[in-house]
Formats: structure tokens, C-alpha cells, sequence
């Protein structure tokens, strides 16, 4: 699947979207639409809590107004539990997800790997490895694996999913492309994400790792984060200047590489201002950088 240019929209609801008298996700695809944006991604943080009807009536409206629909994956999926019931658990909470994700017309499902818990790290992703290729053998015998499934970068130290780690879990399957969250990695990397030539090299390992496709194709998670000595604390707004990391290093990444990606904002209540803020940005370097 390609597209021929970034696009940007908001994880969650906002607190515009109710200051300004919204509250019933079904009104989301229209409010997005008249504010410029291209995608929602709805959570599942708590598990897959929604009707059939309810997500095809919310991805009808996705259609009409041209709004792109992700879902993410309940948190309790640990494809690093050493306890099978766990592990077999979190193989359901991923395929319930796509079942929803098929009923909102969208295509991409984002998921946290793990934790490694008490295990030797090098075991921990093992076993994840190991548990997410079962449940892509049954996304596979469900017959969705025709939709894109997106392991994110984390941004604590005990969480699996660095971006080496996530690189090598995209390599399971045509269908597992990287959710990469930008955020999470500057606070793992306690604020090393300063530069273009610093986004610069994690682009360039993930062509090297899993190739064009998917690289210019990821998903992308994009906030600030305060973080601290075991990595990230919580999330903020694009107003911070502390933290970061900044968008306009990236965004010159994406230019450059001719990158495609989807850009949610994870933000701390700003998530539809800050997605409009990185898509002008955005657009702002494409133009400048055609007229050269």
C-alpha cells in the first residue's frame, strides 16, 4: 500500500473537539475534515469495547468525509509473558482489534510488544518474537492479513520495542510495518533526538532493516515526553521546550526522503492543534522544497 504523501491526524479525542460542543466519536471524521486532517486513530487502551454497528456507522462517516481510521491495540497485550495464558491472551486482544478495525473501513492496527518483567532481556524479546508469530499465523487463518499490524517503539526501559526490536519484529510478516514513536525513542535516548541527522539515522536503519516500502509507508506516534532516568514519564504538549522532541527536524527527514508516513499526534490534549501545526509545517517544506 502507498500513498503519495504524509498525512496527519490526532489519536483521541481532544479537548477542543469538546470545548467546541463534541462528544460521540461519530462526529470525529467531519470535525477532522473541516480542520484540515487526514486520520483518526481510535484506542482500544482498556480492550476492544465497541459494537459492530457502532464502528461501521463511524467508519461510514470516515468514508464520506475522507478520514483514515486506525485502532490501537488494548495495553494489556505482553507477548513477553512468560505465562501462556497471558501470551494467548494478548494474541486475542490483537485479532479482536482487527476485527474492530475492519468494521471502522480502516488498516492499520498499532500494539505495544511487551515488557520483559524479570526475564534476561535477550529472552524476553525471544519470546515475544516467538508469540507474535503465532498471531500472525492466525490473523493469517482469520483472513486478515491483508491489514497492515504496526508494533511500536517504547519509551521505557523494561517495555520491548526499541527500534532495533521493532525492526526485526517487521520482518515476521509482509503486513507488520513499524509504528514509530518518536517521542518514546527521545526519552529512551534520554532527549538524543535533536537534528535532522539524528531522525536521519533511524530512517536509515530501517531502510537498511525492512526496506523502502515500509519505511516510507510507516506509522508514526509524534509528542513530546517528559522523561526521566528509566525513560518516559508522561506525555505533553508542543508548547513544552524542555523535552522534545521537536517536529521541524523530522519533518525535514520526511521531505528529504520523500517519506509517507501516518502522523498521529499523541499529545496531552492538543493532539488535533498539534497535528495541524505538523501538517502545515509539513506542507510548508514540501512546497519550499519543489521550488527548488
Amino acid at each position: 500500500m502507498t500513498y503519495d504523501k504524509a498525512t496527519f491526524g490526532p489519536s483521541g479525542h481532544d479537548e477542543t473537539f469538546v470545548k467546541e460542543g463534541y462528544s460521540a466519536t461519530i462526529q470525529m471524521p467531519e470535525w477532522l475534515k473541516n480542520k484540515g486532517l487526514d486520520l483518526f486513530e481510535y484506542s482500544f487502551g482498556k480492550g476492544v469495547r465497541i459494537s459492530d454497528a457502532t464502528a461501521e456507522a463511524i467508519g461510514a462517516k470516515a468514508d464520506e468525509f475522507g478520514i483514515e481510521m486506525s485502532v490501537h491495540a488494548p495495553y494489556f497485550i505482553n507477548f513477553a509473558s512468560v505465562e501462556q495464558e497471558k501470551a494467548d491472551n494478548s494474541i486475542g486482544y490483537l485479532t479482536q482489534s482487527l476485527k474492530a478495525l475492519r468494521h471502522f473501513h480502516g488498516s492499520r492496527c498499532v500494539f505495544h510488544p511487551g515488557a520483559e518483567g524479570k526475564q534476561p532481556r535477550k529472552e524476553a524479546f525471544a519470546r515475544t518474537k516467538d508469540n507474535f508469530a503465532r498471531a500472525l499465523e492466525v490473523i493469517k487463518q482469520n483472513g486478515d492479513d491483508d491489514l497492515i499490524v504496526c508494533p511500536e517503539t517504547m519509551g521505557k526501559q523494561a517495555q520491548i520495542g526499541t527500534v532495533k526490536e521493532v525492526i526485526e519484529l517487521c520482518t515476521l510478516a509482509p503486513n507488520v510495518y513499524p509504528c514509530v514513536d518518536f517521542g518514546h525513542v527521545n526519552s529512551l535516548w534520554g532527549g538524543a533526538l535533536k537534528t535532522a541527522d539524528d531522525f536521519q539515522r533511524i530512517i536509515d536503519d530501517m531502510f537498511d532493516g525492512i526496506g523502502e516500502e515500509k519505511t516510507k509507508n510507516m506509522h508514526v506516534h509524534f509528542s513530546k515526553i517528559m522523561y526521566g532516568a528509566k525513560g518516559e514519564i508522561k506525555h505533553l504538549t508542543f508548547e513544552d521546550t524542555i523535552y522534545g522532541p521537536e517536529f521541524e527536524p523530522f519533518c525535514e527527514v520526511i521531505v528529504k526522503n520523500n517519506l509517507t508516513p501516518h502522523v498521529l499526534s499523541e499529545s496531552a490534549g492538543t493532539q488535533m492543534i498539534d497535528s495541524v501545526y505538523m501538517k502545515n509545517c509539513y506542507e510548508t517544506m514540501k512546497l519550499s522544497a519543489n521550488r527548488q
